[in-house]
């Protein structure tokens, strides 16, 4: 079985690099820029992997906002010039969504069966790219919906909240999803593709939070002596949705943020 890994120095690309270890070929977006298809294909016709695992994506939701023919083109285009060459050389695509293709109006957690409606840019290249698979015909396909990422290697919202440590007054909102540890959700998606699985899941961590109960929780680890101010929204570019939860039926969910958080924190 051999891995094309795409984005192997993300959050979650470069955890699928640590636990893949063998017959892979693991590029970065800088290694293969998949808005090219010219380039796309000729790499895949290249290594003619079984799986094609993309993580490559541009998950900066104010960034997407602003940069909008750059995030249709990496988010939606890129994963079309994947599709195709996974379609010619028959190789299982495997791709990830978010959360935010809902519109957060909802007050139980979303099921595969809701119907997206995204409400900023980043959500709607990541609904575009989903429809561009699920509209073509080709059933050699996973689509994984995940929300609230953290983990090593890159950015995330638990690292921005350690950066907040030395600051007296921290201010939160009430944006509610479930935080998923990349090493977890990678882990499962390995499983899900040695087991066959096929199709569009929901799979993320068991519990959902506020972004201002999930600040409280780590900050108490660190014995913050400051104040964490609740507030309805910050004025940002793009809009959130305010509950994006997701059921993860008819899967098992990940294990919950707590104690994902707490290993994240004893190796960071």
């Amino acid at each position: 079985m051999k891995i094309l890994l795409i984005g192997k120095n993300g959050l979650l690309g470069s955890e699928f690099d640590k636990i893949i270890e063998n017959n892979k070929l693991s590029l970065s977006r800088n290694e293969l820029d998949i808005t090219k298809l010219k380039e796309t294909l000729e790499i895949v016709r290249k290594y003619k992997p079984d799986i094609i695992i993309n993580c490559s994506a541009i998950s900066n939701v104010d960034y997407c906002e602003e940069n909008i023919e750059q995030a249709i083109l990496v988010n939606t285009i890129g994963v079309e010039n994947l599709l195709i060459s996974a379609i010619e050389t028959k190789a299982l695509l495997v791709h990830f969504s978010t959360d935010y293709v809902f519109d957060g109006n909802k007050n139980s957690p979303y099921t595969i069966y809701d119907i997206p409606n995204p409400i900023n840019i980043y959500g709607i290249s990541k609904l575009l790219s989903e429809k561009i698979i699920l509209n073509s015909g080709y059933e050699n396909y996973l689509i994984i919906r995940t929300s609230w990422l953290f983990g090593k290697g890159r950015s995330s919202f638990i690292t921005k909240i350690l950066s907040l440590l030395n600051q007296d007054v921290i201010y939160m909102t009430d944006q509610i999803s479930n935080p998923t540890y990349s090493k977890d959700l990678a882990k499962r998606v390995m499983k899900m593709i040695n087991e066959n699985y096929r199709g569009l899941f929901h799979l993320t961590g068991s519990l959902s939070v506020s972004r201002y109960e999930l600040a409280k929780f780590v900050l108490e680890k660190f014995n913050y002596k400051g104040k964490i101010i609740l507030v309805n929204d910050f004025p940002s570019k793009a809009k959130r949705p305010k509950y994006s939860s997701l059921d993860n039926y008819p899967l098992e969910p990940l294990r919950d943020y707590k104690s994902a958080i707490e290993e994240f924190l004893s190796i960071t």
